[in-house]
């Protein structure tokens, strides 16, 4: 089972996408630009932004109107009987949804597609938290099931998202249950789980075949760089420990490993910066620099220099400074770098000048050949790459 869109349609909606993009940067002209629009046509209900949203709302209010009217129905039965009942409503959802809406009505996320998704999720997992007398385990569990399902038929970012914190939750859950030692390693372990899953991650993404999910994949990558930073800093292990293992610590004493994570607070922010500069990495560049600003925070909240309306102040000037002299900088490419956002990944390794030549001369039908194309890059969003 692939994803429930016809993929051919989802391909060459990115192509109209990024060629939007190529327009409005004057990589191609308006015509070029409608060739291709006519040449890779792609028969979905995709509405814009502000009309998805007003879709998700209004389809919302319906769900809710439909759910009071079937609960009035059944209020008058027993919970052995409601929580069933609450999943096979979430299962019949579902079924609307990749039946009616989507192969029938060729939605893509429409808003309406959306909401039905989350409203079917949402009561599967209420009837299971019903039936099971909210058992942690057995909920997480079928949650993270429901999520990537959701994640992979529907490419749906949020499931994505959704599904990578759950699991977190539910190895830390795990680790946390067993007690002892393993509570102590529950860093170590994220670290040493999360980096290979990283660069599976990254494989994926540049492989074939995996372009319908590639955004979800750039989530799942971004969220692993996030995860092995959170797991060395210092001030998150510190607090958790406090909070959530029972340790008291007094005047002089330290976390268990903590010269470990002092290194790791310091070190992992500047390796990403490193490595993301060296391989023109845009999703590890923007990483990079969160988690060194969280760096100089954790640092801060530790051993302040006193006056901290006056550093903050001095480094909010600082940093506006070297934005501003970067985009000066990079105005024009430098070195595979520049300000703008040229070609998405996806593309770099594509011939586009055949793309457009053909459809400027009427054709359709491109063989994509590999070349040493441009750089560029986006996050987030339709067609968005990772590296640039």
């Amino acid at each position: 089972m692939r994803t429930a869109y016809n993929e051919t349609w989802l391909r060459n909606l990115d192509i109209v996408k990024d060629a939007k993009q190529w327009s409005g940067q004057e990589i191609i002209s308006r015509e070029q630009f409608a060739a291709i629009q006519a040449g890779y046509p792609a028969g979905f209900y995709h509405p814009n932004l502000i009309i998805r949203i007003l879709l998700f709302i209004a389809s919302l209010i319906a769900l809710g109107g439909i759910t009071g009217l079937l609960a009035l129905m059944f209020i008058d039965g027993s919970e052995a009987t409601l929580w069933p009942l609450s999943i096979i409503y979430g299962l019949v959802s579902f079924l609307i949804l990749d039946r009616f809406f989507i192969t029938g009505k060729n939605h893509y996320k429409s808003g309406v597609t959306e909401a039905l998704l989350y409203h079917s999720i949402l009561y599967i997992i209420l009837g299971v938290v019903g039936i099971t007398e909210f058992n942690v385990r057995v909920t997480l569990l079928v949650s993270i099931l429901l999520t990537a399902f959701a994640a992979y038929r529907y490419i749906d970012l949020i499931a994505t998202l959704a599904v990578l914190m759950l699991v977190s939750y539910f190895l830390f859950y795990e680790l946390y249950e067993l007690g002892g030692i393993f509570q102590q390693i529950i860093p170590i372990v994220f670290i040493l789980l999360y980096i290979p899953l990283y660069f599976l991650f990254k494989s994926l993404k540049a492989g074939s075949g995996t372009d319908p999910w590639y955004n979800c994949l750039l989530i799942g990558e971004a969220y692993c760089l996030i995860v092995i930073y959170a797991a060395g800093n210092y001030l998150v292990v510190r607090e958790l420990s406090l909070e959530l293992m029972d340790l008291y610590l007094e005047d002089g004493q330290d976390i268990p490993f903590a010269v470990l994570f002092y290194v790791l607070t310091v070190t992992i922010p500047i390796v990403y910066l490193y490595v993301s500069i060296i391989r023109k990495d845009i999703v590890m560049l923007r990483v990079s620099l969160i988690v060194v600003a969280f760096s100089v925070f954790t640092f801060k909240y530790y051993y302040s220099l006193g006056h901290p309306e006056i550093t903050l102040t001095a480094a909010g000037a600082f940093l506006i400074l070297v934005t501003l002299a970067l985009l000066h900088y990079l105005k024009t490419p430098r070195n595979g770098f520049t300000r703008e956002n040229v070609l998405s990944e996806r593309w770099s390794n594509v011939n586009v000048e055949a793309i457009i030549i053909a459809q400027t001369m009427g054709g359709n039908k491109v063989a994509v050949e590999d070349t040493n194309g441009g750089g560029g890059g986006k996050f987030g969003g339709g067609g968005a790459s990772g590296e640039f």
